[in-house]
C-alpha cells in the first residue's frame, strides 16, 4: 500500500509540475504576444493602417496599335482588379494553399497541427504550409525582421496578427486579390498579373487551368519550380496543384487526368532583355521623368515612374517597329557573312593576343538569336568588333510623331543607342547644301562644274565623283539626283560656307558647320534622329518638327497626367524651296542611286530618296519620306576602320537601302499600313516639269575649242604654287567640254589615276 501510494503522489506532482510547465508557457506566449501587438519588436500596423493599402507598381508603356512594350520598375509588379482573374486560377490558389481560406478568420490552427503530423511526421509534402493566405499576404505586404533566436516566432506572431486585422478591414475577395496582386513569382517578378507575362507572354484573364496551376506551383519554391529553369520539376508541382483542385471538387476526375497529360508549353516574355523596342524604353524614360517633374500629385508630391504603376502610351507603331527589325535582321545577316569573308584572317591587325586567355563558355548575341558558345575572350571581342550594326527611325514629317525606333541590333548586349550616334552623314548631307543654294537664287537648272580640281588651300584635298568620272557641267538637278560630288563642291563655294550654315542652322541642327568644302560632301558628322528631322523640313514644306515619342502618360485608373499637344513646327525654308528639292530627290529614288529601292525591291510608292556612303565605305545611310513618314537608316561598324573594301557591299545603296526597300515592300503588303503611311508624294505640276533642262551642258565646238586652248595656256604659265582662282569662293569658274573629259580619262587610264575618295 505504501509503495501504491507513493506512485499517485509522484504522478500527481509530475502532472502538477506539467500543469504548472503549460500554464507559465501559456502566460509567457501571451505575454510575447501582448509584447509583439505592443511594438516590443517593432510596429505592427493597425487597421487604419492597412486601410488602402498601396503597393508598388510597374509603369506600362504602350505602342500606339496598344502593344505592351515594357515597364519600369523598382519591383515588377502590375495590378489588376477581381473581373481580371479567372476563377480557376483563384481554386487553384486556394486548393494548394489554404483549402479552409473561406472558413477562418485568418488563422487556422487546424492548419498548423497539419503541418505537425502529416507534413514534419509523415513526409506528406501535398498537406499544404501551415500559413493561411492572409498571413501570406501580412508576409508580402511587410516583410520580416530579423531577431536572432526569436527571428521564427516574432515574424509569425506579427504576421498572425496583422493577419486578424486584414480580416477585419478587406472581405474574402478583396484579400485574394491583395494577395494574387504582390505574391512573389522569382525573376523580380511580383504579382500574377506580371507572371503570367513573363512565363506565358499573355495576361492574367488568358491564363488556361494547367497554366493556372503551374503559377500557383510556382509560389512554393520561386527558383526549384521555375518553368523556364526546371520544366521537369514545374511540371510535376503543377500537376500536384491539379490533384489538389480535383481533392476539392474544382475540376473532375477526367480533367485533372487530362490536364496531367498537357504539356508545359511555357512561352518565356522578358521585355527588360529582349522587349520590342527597348532603345526606345530607354529614350521614353527619360522624356517622361522630365514631363512627371512639371506634373505633380495634387499633394505636391512628385510621381515615382518606378513605383506609382502609370500608363505611357507611345506614338510607335509595334507592327511597324517588328516590320523594320525583321528587315535588319534578314539583311545584316547577309551581309555580315560577307564582311566577314574579307576579314577573314585580319584578326590581329584590330585584336592583340591577350595572356592567360582561356576557352570557356560565353553568352553572345547572333544574328541567328543569343548563343552560349566555347569561345576566348579574344574571339568574344573579335566578334563583336567586326559585328555590323544598324539604326533605323521612322517619324512623322508633320508632328515628329515617332513611329519606329531600332537603335541597335541587341539593347542587352549592345546597349549603346545608334539613332543618337554622331556619324559622318556622307552624301545625306547634299539636300541641305542644294537647299541653302535654292535659298541663295540658283536654280535646279543651275549648271555646276565638274571637273577634278586640287584644292591647295585646304591641304591639297582632291575630292572625286564615286564613278571617277569628270567632266564638263551637269545641271544642279541631276548633280543631287546622281550625288555627284565635284559640282556639288562647285556648288558649296557657289552659295558660300554662312549661307549654307544659316540654312543648316534653321533646319534643326544646332552646331556649327566646319568652314572647309568637305562639309558639301558630308564630312559633317550627325546622329541619324538629326537626319530624321531635317528631313522632315523637306516633306512638311518648309517646315521642322521636334521629333515626338509620348502621346499621354495617365495613372493606373486611368486619369490623365499629360497629353501631347499638337505641334505645327518652326518655319525653315520656304514651301517652294521644300518643293524642288523633294522634286529633284524623287528623281533621285526613281533613276538616281535610290533606283534599286524600286527596281530590286519591288516598291511602287512614291517616295523621295537620298544614299549617303562615307569615305572608305565606313558609313552607309539611305533616306526617303513621303507626306506621311521619314524613313532614315544607317548602317556600319562601331569601329570607323571595320568596313567594306568596295561599294558593291559597302555603299548606301547595297547596305542600308534594303532595311528600307525590305520594309517599305512589307507595308505595301499590309493594306491598313499602305493606305496609312503610303501617301503619294502630290507634287505640284510645273515643279516636277521644271527639270527639263539637259542633265549636261553642251556647247559649240568653236566655243569649246577655244576654252580649250585658253585652259591649257593657263595650266602651262600658272606657278605650281599660286593658288587657284578657281578656289576661291565666289569666283568664276572655267568651263569645260565632254569630250575633253573623255581626254582625261584616257590618260588616266594610260598613266593611272590617284588615290579614290570614295565618297558618295
Amino acid at each position: 500500500m505504501g509503495k501504491r501510494k507513493k506512485k499517485t503522489s509522484v504522478s500527481r506532482r509530475l502532472i502538477k509540475y506539467l500543469l504548472l510547465a503549460g500554464f507559465s508557457f501559456a502566460l509567457l506566449f501571451i505575454l510575447f504576444i501582448v509584447l509583439v501587438k505592443a511594438g516590443w519588436f517593432g510596429a505592427v500596423p493597425s487597421k487604419s493602417d492597412l486601410v488602402g493599402i498601396q503597393n508598388e507598381t510597374a509603369t506600362l508603356v504602350y505602342s500606339s496599335d496598344d502593344v505592351l512594350l515594357g515597364k519600369y520598375f523598382d519591383k515588377n509588379r502590375t495590378h489588376i482588379e477581381r473581373n481580371d482573374v479567372p476563377e480557376h486560377l483563384m481554386q487553384a490558389l486556394i486548393a494548394t494553399e489554404d483549402a479552409r481560406f473561406y472558413s477562418h478568420e485568418g488563422i487556422d490552427t487546424r492548419s498548423y497541427f497539419r503541418v505537425f503530423f502529416k507534413t514534419l511526421l509523415l513526409n506528406d509534402e501535398s498537406s499544404g504550409g501551415g500559413s493561411t493566405i492572409t498571413q501570406q499576404l501580412a508576409k508580402n505586404l511587410f516583410g520580416r525582421s530579423d531577431f536572432a533566436l526569436l527571428t521564427l516566432p516574432v515574424n509569425k506572431v506579427k504576421e498572425a496578427v496583422i493577419a486578424s486585422r486584414l480580416e477585419e478591414v478587406y472581405n474574402k475577395e478583396e484579400i485574394l486579390m491583395l494577395y494574387l496582386n504582390t505574391v512573389p513569382f522569382g525573376e523580380n517578378v511580383y504579382g500574377v498579373e506580371a507572371a503570367a507575362n513573363r512565363y506565358f507572354n499573355k495576361s492574367t484573364r488568358a491564363l488556361t487551368i494547367p497554366e493556372s496551376a503551374t503559377l500557383v506551383g510556382l509560389l512554393k519554391a520561386n527558383t526549384y519550380y521555375n518553368p523556364r529553369l526546371h520544366p521537369e520539376n514545374a511540371k510535376e508541382r503543377r500537376n500536384l496543384v491539379l490533384s489538389l483542385m480535383q481533392r476539392q471538387d474544382y475540376i473532375s476526375e477526367k480533367e485533372k487526368d487530362e490536364y496531367q497529360k498537357v504539356p508545359l508549353q511555357v512561352d518565356y516574355s522578358n521585355y527588360s532583355l529582349k522587349g520590342p523596342a527597348n532603345y526606345f524604353l530607354y529614350q521614353v524614360k527619360q522624356k517622361a521623368k522630365a514631363i512627371l517633374k512639371k506634373h505633380e500629385r495634387r499633394n505636391g508630391v512628385s510621381y515615382d515612374l518606378e513605383k506609382d504603376g502609370l500608363k505611357i502610351h507611345t506614338y510607335l507603331h509595334a507592327g511597324l517597329q517588328k516590320m523594320v527589325k525583321e528587315s535588319v535582321r534578314s539583311h545584316l545577316s547577309r551581309m555580315q557573312k560577307k564582311l566577314d569573308s574579307e576579314l577573314k584572317g585580319r584578326k590581329a591587325d584590330f585584336i592583340p593576343a591577350l595572356e592567360n586567355d582561356r576557352t570557356k563558355k560565353r553568352e553572345i548575341f547572333t544574328w541567328k538569336g543569343v548563343e552560349v558558345n566555347q569561345m576566348t575572350k579574344r574571339d568574344s571581342l573579335w566578334h563583336y568588333k567586326k559585328m555590323l550594326h544598324a539604326a533605323a527611325l521612322i517619324a512623322n514629317p508633320e508632328s515628329g510623331k515617332v513611329r519606329v525606333w531600332v537603335g541597335g541590333n541587341h539593347h542587352r548586349y549592345l546597349p549603346f543607342d545608334l539613332v543618337r550616334a554622331r556619324r559622318p552623314s556622307a552624301s545625306a548631307f547634299k539636300p541641305i547644301l542644294y537647299t541653302a543654294a535654292l535659298e541663295e537664287g540658283y536654280d535646279v537648272c543651275t549648271y555646276l562644274d565638274n571637273e577634278k580640281k586640287v584644292y591647295k588651300r585646304f591641304d591639297d584635298w582632291e575630292p572625286q565623283n564615286y564613278d571617277l568620272e569628270s567632266g564638263g557641267e551637269v545641271a544642279m538637278w541631276y548633280a543631287l539626283a546622281h550625288s555627284m560630288n565635284l559640282p556639288s563642291v562647285d556648288l558649296y563655294f557657289k552659295t558660300g560656307h554662312e549661307a549654307l550654315d544659316y540654312t543648316w542652322r534653321k533646319m534643326g541642327f544646332r552646331d556649327a558647320l566646319p568652314a572647309e568644302p568637305a562639309v558639301a560632301l558630308g564630312a559633317k558628322e550627325v546622329s541619324l534622329a538629326g537626319l530624321v528631322q531635317g528631313y522632315s523640313v523637306f516633306a512638311n514644306k518648309g517646315r521642322v518638327p521636334q521629333l515626338q515619342m509620348i502621346k499621354r502618360i495617365e495613372k493606373s485608373d486611368g486619369e490623365p497626367i499629360y497629353q501631347a499637344s499638337a505641334s505645327a513646327g518652326e518655319d525653315a525654308v520656304e514651301p517652294e524651296i521644300a518643293e524642288k528639292i523633294t522634286a529633284m530627290l524623287s528623281r533621285a529614288a526613281r533613276e538616281g542611286t535610290g533606283a534599286s529601292l524600286y527596281s530590286r525591291y519591288g516598291v511602287h510608292s512614291d517616295f523621295a530618296a537620298k544614299t549617303g556612303t562615307s569615305e572608305d565605305f565606313k558609313d552607309a545611310r539611305f533616306m526617303c519620306y513621303n507626306r506621311d513618314m521619314v524613313f532614315g537608316v544607317w548602317v556600319g561598324a562601331h569601329d570607323p576602320e571595320i568596313h567594306f573594301q568596295s561599294g558593291n557591299h559597302g555603299s548606301g545603296a547595297a547596305l542600308a537601302l534594303p532595311v528600307a526597300g525590305k520594309t517599305i515592300k512589307k507595308m505595301q503588303d499590309d493594306p491598313d499600313l499602305r493606305n496609312k503611311y503610303l501617301l503619294p508624294l502630290n507634287l505640284a505640276v510645273d515643279t516636277s516639269q521644271m527639270m527639263n533642262c539637259p542633265p549636261l551642258k553642251e556647247e559649240g565646238a568653236i566655243e569649246g575649242f577655244l576654252k580649250d586652248v585658253s585652259d591649257g595656256i593657263k595650266s602651262i604659265f600658272r606657278k605650281k604654287d599660286t593658288p587657284d582662282p578657281q578656289d576661291k569662293p565666289g569666283s568664276e569658274k572655267s568651263k569645260k567640254k565632254e569630250k575633253d573629259g573623255k581626254f582625261k580619262k584616257l590618260i588616266d587610264k594610260i598613266f593611272g589615276k590617284k588615290k579614290e575618295n570614295k565618297q558618295e
